[in-house]
């Protein structure tokens, strides 16, 4: 039976378990106000009133260029500091920028307008452009990087015309849902708006869907059922773009559409109602295994962007798919044998991004590319029609000083994080970089010592303007008869230093890795759990078992932990209810799932979904959707 315990009450055992862990850890006034209390200071005799009046408007005049010329210069230094209206980052961060404020004064005497009170700026976007230091400088590492432009041939600078920058992830997409892995661009959220949670249990199943099977590329045994990663995207159409996709009938004529997409591991996407499992439209079967959830456009259009994880049995290659969602069409493929390559193996497990002011997808590879391609998409809502024409297909590729060692593959099986126009990803050599999407040049380097599967999240505190990311590795190449140790970093996103880690020692089986699987909670800004990153630990501290850490963010000490009968690679997602409120949700390895209390880790309730779950949970109000290895799409309430 899994049982949650106090950092207090588990000290001994932790200690056993794991000895060598280490714990490191406005301008209020306008230049029309001053102008009218100018006009105002004194009263004119009538005789001299043209020429007075003359005077009056020309040295307003005067001090209205004087005021824009000031206030010019205050947005001017106010830019190079970033400062936007709203944000969604995290909490008390470890280092501070200097704040900037400014305010502007009528000098008279006679002036009635009150002296304006400096503002905090609010960040959307990085204080400083991140940069390298002397741990961090990828020549310590050995890395060779490259950037190739469409013809395959490495340039030696690139400058993209159209700037990439992410604003707030809160504004990724254009509808209510959840349109990628992980919600958005920092990977934060998989749950969309809040559940009342009165009860704290879940309810009975809601509804289910059966999936299929597929072969695996030697023909030996199947894929079945929903995978790692595998979460479902969930969307509510606007009524236009609704009617112009191949819905049925009865569906396109309701007075809303909550779609569940779900992408398998049995070649086929699947698309249901939230409300009632019922299918939206013909499932889509195209025929390659599908580990990774996908993502939707995140304009809203009509496009899905799926990519497959392995071989078919009769040899042709994985690659990644942009498909029209509005006939079930096709657009564009990529990414298979590609000359580029140095890695031949070509999976797409990872969720891409699309920056919607400059039309770029961002997606990495597993044969170690990191792809960026100008869609030209075309969505004609009245027309109801739906095109794309890719160009300029700009791409990156790398060695380290691991690299031909016969071991520590290269290539990228997590999603892209990214904040403003910096990617961070990590590898399956074992290192984590910091990319500008705009050079495409590798800005920093560090080293996290093991294949990492696991994708990044990324936090950016709102007053300094601070960035940070949590990653952590699965145990593969540092294993030693199976056992081996990995760490639970935090990372300063401007420098790529480690601010702490956190030390896990546990097992492996050779394909079935443990260690960091899963991409971890970051609690929501305003919540009860804001302090806290929470990660499962797979095959800890045997080869059956796990354990869900909730770590301090600022410190890295444990908060709490829970202790599991079996261990987990499916995600934790939190809950939240209008008060923020949180409880977690997490299943295992034999399908147990389990609500907890966000704070402090208490089982609420638990539920079984009859099999293995390896996918990602995502939540839609108070309705969780999750795929199973037993050829299950099951809906769960939250009550």
């Amino acid at each position: 039976m899994e049982e949650s315990e106090s950092v207090q009450e588990t000290q001994e055992k932790e200690t056993e378990a794991a000895p060598d862990r280490k714990k490191t850890g406005n301008i209020e006034e306008s230049a029309l106000d001053v102008l009218m209390s100018a006009d105002q200071d004194e009263e004119i005799e009538e005789k001299p009133v043209k020429k007075i009046k003359v005077l009056a408007w020309a040295a307003g005049g005067v001090a209205c260029i004087a005021v824009c010329a000031v206030a010019l210069v205050f947005l001017f230094k106010s830019g190079s500091n970033k400062p936007v209206v709203s944000a969604n980052g995290g909490g008390t961060a470890s280092q501070e920028s200097e704040p900037v404020s400014a305010s502007i004064s009528d000098d008279s005497e006679d002036s009635d307008t009150e002296e304006s009170v400096p503002q905090e700026p609010v960040f959307t976007h990085l204080s400083e452009e991140p940069h390298a230091v002397e741990q961090t400088q990828p020549a310590a590492w050995g890395m060779n990087w490259e950037i190739l432009n469409a013809s395959s041939e490495a340039v030696g600078s690139y400058q993209r015309q159209d700037v990439i920058s992410f604003a707030d992830p809160a504004s990724y997409f254009a509808l209510p849902g959840i349109p990628t892995f992980r919600g958005n661009p920092y990977r934060n959220d998989a749950s969309y708006g809040t559940a009342a949670l009165a009860e704290k249990r879940f309810s009975e199943t809601v509804w289910s869907q059966g999936t299929g099977s597929i072969p695996t590329s030697d023909g030996t045994s199947s894929w079945t059922g929903s995978g790692w990663t595998g979460q479902p995207l969930i969307v509510e159409w606007d009524a236009q773009t609704r009617r112009n996709m191949n819905l049925y009938e009865e569906k396109k004529n309701q007075d809303k559409l909550t779609e569940v997409i779900y992408a398998t591991l049995d070649g086929t996407i699947y698309f249901m109602d939230l409300q009632d499992g019922s299918y939206t439209r013909d499932p889509l079967y195209i025929g390659m295994t599908f580990k990774g959830a996908g993502a939707l456009d995140p304009r809203g259009y009509p496009l899905m962007y799926v990519g497959s994880g392995d071989y078919t049995v009769e040899g042709v290659a994985p690659k990644m798919f942009i498909i029209s969602l509005i006939d079930g069409s096709i657009l564009y493929t990529y990414g298979d044998y590609d000359p580029a390559a140095l890695r031949s193996w070509c999976a797409f497990d990872s969720s891409p991004l699309v920056d919607a002011q400059t039309d770029t997808l961002i997606w990495p590879g597993e044969n170690g590319i990191l792809y960026t391609i100008k869609l030209n998409s075309v969505y004609d809502a009245s027309a109801g029609t739906m095109t794309i024409d890719p160009e300029q297909t700009v791409r990156t590729r790398y060695t380290s000083g691991r690299s031909g060692s016969g071991s520590y593959w290269l290539g990228y099986e997590c999603s892209v994080s990214v904040i403003d126009h910096y990617a961070y990803l990590s590898e399956n050599g074992g290192m984590f970089y910091c990319i500008d999407l705009n050079t495409m040049q590798l800005i920093w380097a560090q080293d996290t010592k093991d294949d990492s599967n696991s994708t990044p999240v990324a936090e950016l505190d709102a007053a300094t303007g601070r960035g940070y990311i949590y990653t952590a590795p699965s145990l593969h190449w540092t294993a030693s008869d199976g056992y081996g140790s990995i760490s639970i970093y935090k990372l300063d996103a401007i420098t790529g230093e480690v601010i702490w880690k956190n030390d896990y020692n546990c097992a492996t089986v050779d394909g079935v890795s443990g260690g960091v699987q899963a991409t971890p909670v970051l609690g929501r800004k305003g919540s009860d759990i804001e302090n806290l990153i929470i990660y499962p630990v797979a095959r800890m501290p045997d080869v059956w078992s796990g354990v869900l850490v909730a770590l301090d963010k600022n410190t890295g000490n444990e908060v709490w932990r829970l202790n599991m009968d079996y261990y987990a690679w499916s995600s934790p997602v939190a809950v939240y209810n209008e008060e923020g409120k949180a409880c977690l949700v997490l299943f295992d390895s034999e399908g147990n799932g389990f609500l907890l209390e966000g704070t402090t880790g208490r089982i609420l309730d638990q539920i079984n979904v009859g099999s293995l779950v390896e996918a990602s949970p995502a939540i839609y109000g108070n309705r969780l959707i999750v795929g199973t290895r037993g050829q299950r799409i099951c809906a769960l309430d939250l009550k």
